[in-house]
Parts: structure tokens; C-alpha cells; sequence
């Protein structure tokens, strides 16, 4: 159980938080009094909403709270798991020297995006609960109205989630699913069923051809020691071919009969741009 108030009583944080405060607390915000025998654990704290201005600085490296505090609740953990998952596969990478020039910066690059997002949803919840007025209802009464709608509640889920992203890759022309979460598409290989995400449990980049590309698998196969290559097939196909980074996000597609003139030489850069030399 939790309470929160936009003006809290004056309190001194180095106190540790009793039971009589809490009661004063539902007090104030319920108008009642509710009866509360026994806690495990008390505790206070206050919303921010803050960012580091740099996530990576020559060998430190921000994440999670470290590198933001957001004004609602829930959304910390989440955004730092996205935060590690991002940092971890690139700096295993470094570690084990075939990081290509670059690919760490890219950290800070994609995740303070991240935290842009995220900053700004969280201060639109806060516009959202604050104040009981003709004009907060209204907003509130309207955002109610907007979510009975299948699409917007689609969208703010997403944009909540954290899965809205597309990081900004180098090529802006690339395939419009490039930078994004991959679909977790239902596959069929010569396996049997089975899904991306499951694809995905061995955490290492994965070349997923879902349209026989025999000219792309053997592209790949110079960089098989550090990606997986699968075959398979998908009811709705979003792309011939998706090169998927261990985070979950495409780092490449190949668009539908995409010649092998501009395919090949094309995923022979995203390749080495994510991947390094073979």
C-alpha cells in the first residue's frame, strides 16, 4: 500500500518513516481514517524527474537510477532492465575485442533517448493526477474517453512500455523496421514451431531468414561464430530478411525481393557496423 500528495507534511527524511505518519498520510489523502495493525516495512520517498546529460563518460557508464528518476511509479525498473540489456551484449563486445569503433557510445545515444521517452510520459502522468479542478477532470475524463479506443490505448502502452523506440541507427534510409523491437513473430523451421523470442534465449545476434534467402545466409556465415543463423517461415512476413541485435531491436531488414546486388553489400555493413570484422 502506498499514498501519494503533491504538497506532503514537512518530514525529516534522515527519520525513519512510522506507522502514525502513514495513518496521517491516508488521512489526509483519503479524507478517513483506515485501520492498518501491522507493517513489514515503512518507507517515504519523492518523485523526480531527472537525467544524466551523458550515460557514458570514457570507462564510467550510467544506468537505472543512476542515470534517471522518473515522476511515477512502476516505470524505474523497467527502463533500467532496458538500460543493462542494451549496455550488456555491447560491453561484453569490448571486453572480448571485437566491439567495432564506436559501438559503446552508441549506449548513451540509444538509452538518453530512452529516457527522453520515458521523461516525457511520466511528467504527462503527473499533469494527469495532479489537481481536482473543472479543468483536471476534464483532461482525466477525456484521456478515459480516448483509451475506450483500441489504438491510442495500443500506442500509450506501448509509449509506457518502453517499445515505442526506434533508435536512430546510421543509416536513415534503411528499412522502417531498422532500430525497432523485433515482432515476436510465430515460426515455423524444420524444427517445428516455435517463436523469436525463444529464438533470442541464447542472448547472441541472430540473422533470421524468413524467405529462403540462400545469398544472405552465406553473407552471414563470415560472422558465424558470433551470430546465429535460422530459416524459417512467418504467416505475415514483415521483411525477407532481419538481422536482430541480442537487445531485441533490428539492426537490419531486407525488404522483399530486395535485389542481392543492394542486399548483400548492405548487410555486409550492418554486419560489421554492429558486429565488427569477420
Amino acid at each position: 500500500m502506498q499514498t501519494t500528495e503533491d504538497e506532503p507534511a514537512e518530514v525529516d527524511d534522515d527519520t525513519p518513516m512510522t506507522l502514525t505518519e502513514f495513518q496521517e498520510s491516508i488521512r489526509r489523502v483519503l479524507g478517513a481514517d483506515l485501520p492498518v495493525a501491522e507493517v513489514t516495512r515503512l518507507s517515504r520517498y519523492g518523485f523526480q524527474a531527472r537525467q544524466a546529460e551523458r550515460y557514458r563518460d570514457a570507462r564510467i557508464l550510467l544506468a537505472g537510477d543512476a542515470a534517471h528518476q522518473f515522476p511515477a511509479t512502476g516505470i524505474g525498473i523497467n527502463i533500467g532492465m532496458l538500460d543493462a540489456v542494451n549496455l550488456a551484449w555491447k560491453l561484453a563486445a569490448d571486453i572480448r575485442g571485437w566491439a567495432p569503433a564506436g559501438l559503446l557510445d552508441t549506449y548513451h545515444r540509444e538509452r538518453h533517448l530512452a529516457g527522453e521517452r520515458v521523461m516525457l510520459q511520466t511528467q504527462a502522468q503527473v499533469a494527469l493526477r495532479r489537481g481536482n479542478d473543472p479543468a483536471a477532470e476534464a483532461l482525466r475524463e477525456l484521456f478515459v474517453e480516448l483509451f475506450a479506443d483500441e489504438q491510442p490505448l495500443r500506442r500509450i502502452g506501448s509509449l509506457i512500455a518502453g517499445a515505442d523506440l526506434r533508435y536512430p541507427l546510421p543509416n536513415p534510409d534503411q528499412h522502417t523496421l531498422t532500430g525497432t523491437f523485433v515482432p515476436n513473430l510465430t515460426l515455423q523451421t524444420d524444427r517445428g514451431a516455435t517463436s523469436v523470442a525463444e529464438l533470442m534465449h541464447t542472448a547472441r545476434p541472430i540473422l533470421l531468414d524468413l524467405a529462403d534467402r540462400s545469398d544472405l545466409r552465406d553473407t552471414a556465415q563470415d560472422w558465424r561464430f558470433r551470430i546465429d543463423i535460422h530459416t524459417a517461415k512467418a504467416d505475415q512476413r514483415p521483411a525477407d530478411v532481419l538481422l536482430i541485435r541480442p537487445d531485441a531491436h533490428i539492426a537490419w531488414a531486407a525488404s522483399a525481393d530486395e535485389p542481392a546486388g543492394t542486399a548483400v553489400p548492405a548487410l555486409r555493413d550492418a554486419l560489421a557496423c554492429w558486429f565488427g570484422t569477420p
